[in-house]
């Protein structure tokens, strides 16, 4: 199926590995442009341009930490001197500092804030000018599981703002062709770094749930494509979960 983003411009943050890994290489294989960033891994960055490119791709890369909107701006300028401007935004940088609420530090709170809510706002801001200007955009942002059934209140209150900001972009852009969507993901296969493991087992999964499996970075990366793609033109303000059944709506 055409889902008609031959040279659409699209920048996901995030993109080193994981899910942002395989948004960017699905991204790569419908003829998208792209312009991804990480905040720290270079190495892992340029993995996943190199395997865009051996698709076809177009490829800029920066590094750029999402709770600095002084360097979302960067990459975003640099996405306009590249290719023009952006059409497609993937807010798909996180931060997974996880812990008992009374053991969580202000630090921590604002480490979690920056990356899982400043960052979609920021990188919005500095996308939407532009997606207003040329009548089209399309927006993913990615709230979470923990925002539905707990599991972390610090995450879980950031992730159901990501939900809050979703619709009220698509309420405010939709007469401007701009559509706004979320993404919640359950418990998705992927590397971890240490001090931020899941909240569930990782050494198996509920047998009780509808999909008893870890879902895979592909699965979400299709939806991802899906929301960005001409045939999803009036789908906007919408949370949709992808979990295997373990939460139902």
């Amino acid at each position: 199926m055409d889902m008609g983003l031959t040279d659409k411009v699209v920048l996901i943050t995030g993109a080193g590995r994981n899910i942002g890994r395989a948004t960017a290489e699905a991204f790569a294989a419908e003829g998208a442009r792209l312009v991804l960033t990480t905040r720290r891994s270079d190495s892992l960055l340029q993995e996943t341009a190199a395997a865009c490119r051996a698709a076809g791709a177009e490829v800029v890369t920066a590094l750029c930490d999402v709770g600095d909107e002084d360097q979302v701006r960067d990459a975003v300028q640099a996405a306009e001197r590249a290719f023009g401007g952006v059409d497609v935004l993937v807010n798909n940088a996180t931060n997974r500092v996880q812990g008992p609420f009374l053991s969580m530090s202000n630090e921590d709170w604002r480490a979690t804030a920056a990356a899982n809510l400043d960052g979609p706002i920021f990188a919005s801001r500095a996308v939407l000018p532009g997606m207003v200007e040329r009548g089209w955009g399309r927006i993913v942002n990615y709230s979470g599981v923990s925002a539905y059934r707990g599991g972390g209140a610090m995450k879980a209150a950031v992730k159901l703002g990501v939900v809050g900001l979703t619709r009220g972009l698509a309420r405010e852009f939709g007469k401007h062709g701009v559509t706004v969507n979320a993404i919640a993901p359950a418990s998705i296969e992927g590397e971890r770094d240490p001090g931020t493991e899941r909240d569930v087992d990782i050494s198996g999964i509920d047998p009780r749930l509808p999909i008893p499996r870890f879902g895979h970075p592909e699965e979400v990366a299709a939806l991802v494509v899906y929301l960005c793609g001409k045939h999803a033109g009036y789908v906007t303000g919408q949370t949709f979960h992808i979990n295997g059944g373990e939460i139902l709506q």
